[in-house]
């Protein structure tokens, strides 16, 4: 069982809002990925957020084809994925239903593959993967395409208004967000101050 990561964040601005966690692009061998909020809460001026999640990789797939920022992706599907053992998984149009069917170990480890089949239909789903039970990245389906991602586990932080499945505007967001890293700990806390801006507090 991997380790639970731990991130406190302090809003002491003066401002209500929704903290966002949203994950580093992982390497990909498509160019049309979109990044999801990942995990958002609201939060009231002085009030202290602890987000909680384990590297707990799955494969996720939606009916929602609208990837433009502000869409809220609702997942279909989540099957368990590891980067080891189960990192491979079909995607599958039968019975007039999307599936996945047959997690298998992929070629390599430490990618996450999805084999979409000849009866897969141009962008009439969405194909990804996600963590801790949650999207983070999703790609318009296309037959016969095997998506490949390296997934990088980093992790940003940004506040606004938010809700947990949107597609996000990383172009936007990216300029205003905050980078944790947790180099040798599992326990990190970061405050949003009262001119608006990160502290790392550790």
């Amino acid at each position: 069982m991997s380790n639970q990561y731990n991130l406190s964040i302090l809003n002491n601005s003066t401002q209500v809002g929704d903290f966002c966690i949203y994950q580093e692009v992982p390497d990909v061998n498509r160019a049309d990925i979109v990044t999801l909020a990942w995990l958002s809460k609201p939060a009231h001026p002085t009030t202290t957020l602890e987000f909680n999640w384990m590297l707990d990789y799955s494969f996720v797939w939606s009916k929602t084809t609208d990837l433009k920022p502000g869409t809220k992706v609702i997942t279909s599907q989540s099957w368990d994925a590891n980067l080891n053992t189960l990192n491979r998984v079909d995607f599958d149009y039968e019975r007039n239903a999307y599936t996945f069917k047959n997690p298998t170990q992929g070629s390599y480890e430490g990618n996450l593959y999805i084999d979409q089949s000849q009866r897969v239909q141009s962008n009439s789903a969405t194909v990804g993967i996600g963590m801790s039970g949650k999207g983070t990245h999703m790609i318009p389906s296309q037959p016969n395409i095997q998506v490949i991602m390296t997934p990088k586990p980093t992790y940003w932080v940004v506040f606004g208004t938010f809700s947990e499945g949107e597609v996000l505007d990383i172009a936007q967001v990216s300029s205003q967000a905050c980078k944790v890293e947790f180099k040798g700990t599992t326990d990190m806390a970061v405050e949003y101050t009262a001119n608006n801006s990160w502290k790392i507090l550790g």
